[in-house]
């Protein structure tokens, strides 16, 4: 589905503006910062799920694929002495190959045998990050992952610096939620939502399904894998229950809450139940409780997400307008 009215757009520069002003207008607060930047992760996470749901599935082994990028750049670090410029790269390449070869069988599946075989393969991703115990760290992890350092000769920026690394999040989820909006926009996300709504007639008028579902699954591995070695090298620290099967859970439920028509649903359930998992923090064991309540009565009021709103607002002004 596609975004291209006015109103959509000036909400999206208007969200950039205040994005980049943030940490200005909150003072420079290091855990306002701090939230930012774990907005800027889920929001990366959620977008590229959104991705795979616009071929009609989601993946439960999406945190499994960042977890992927995530152990690769630590290890990169940890182990050979890179920094993270080359473990982003790194991170992001093995994310592609494995989820190219796992794409393949992976794709032929539908319906609940996608859904199944989707959690069986984040289970076995997670196993395998504590099964080789001597070079992951096992059930431990992976600690003293050091954020990079850019030294340009002329300009020195240290990303253990907190604003420093919440502009480089901001950086990348921008240029990952702008190319899911363009292959969206595109004749390639048409072939995408053509298989969403009726995979064998999208078959009869001559699109390759099977190729468009492992390229789709393939990209949105990659940009997931990618927030993954970020994660890492922002934590500095990263264990095999970092990417359990709550997180590709965690991120559906952003999805449902935003809306699933355009990806700015996800991007608005990613910003807002983050705030909303923030606040109720200090709640303890009733957190859950109450995050529970909130996504109950958001998707009961809002059965179309939060995405809907604008519409919902444009509508009652013209009924008024019309009185």
């Amino acid at each position: 589905m596609q975004e291209t009215d006015r109103p959509h757009r000036i909400a999206w520069a208007l969200l950039l503006a205040l994005s980049l002003l943030a940490p200005v207008l909150v003072n420079f607060d290091l855990y306002l910062i701090h939230v930012g930047i774990i907005i800027a992760f889920n929001v990366a996470l959620a977008a590229s799920l959104w991705m795979i749901w616009s071929l009609g599935v989601i993946s439960f082994a999406h945190a499994g694929f960042m977890g992927i990028g995530a152990y690769a750049s630590a290890l990169v670090l940890t182990k050979l002495g890179l920094s993270m410029w080359y473990g982003l790269w790194i991170g992001a390449l093995v994310s592609a190959a494995l989820a190219l070869a796992i794409s393949i069988p992976l794709m032929r599946t539908r319906a609940v045998y996608f859904f199944m075989a989707s959690w069986a393969v984040g289970e076995v991703i997670k196993r395998n990050f504590a099964y080789f115990k001597e070079f992951t760290g096992g059930w431990d992890g992976v600690f003293d992952i050091a954020p990079p350092v850019l030294d340009l000769g002329f300009l020195r920026v240290d990303f253990a610096n907190r604003v420093a690394y919440y502009y480089l999040a901001l950086l990348f989820v921008t240029v990952t939620v702008w190319i899911i909006h363009r292959m969206n926009a595109s004749r390639t996300g048409m072939n995408y939502w053509a298989i969403h709504e009726n995979e064998l007639l999208a078959q009869h008028i001559g699109i390759n399904v099977f190729r468009q579902k492992v390229i789709c699954f393939t990209i949105a591995c990659t940009l997931v894998g990618i927030t993954g070695a970020l994660y890492a090298h922002y934590q500095t620290y990263i264990s095999p229950k970092s990417f359990d099967i709550w997180k590709s859970e965690f991120a559906l439920v952003h999805l449902i809450v935003g809306g699933l028509t355009t990806v700015g649903g996800p991007v608005a359930g990613a910003i807002s139940l983050t705030v909303v998992d923030e606040l109720l923090r200090a709640t303890g064991y009733f957190r859950t409780v109450f995050f529970g309540v909130v996504l109950i009565a958001s998707v009961l009021l809002l059965p179309g997400g939060l995405e809907t709103i604008p519409g919902r607002l444009r509508g009652l002004i013209r009924r008024g307008a019309g009185k």
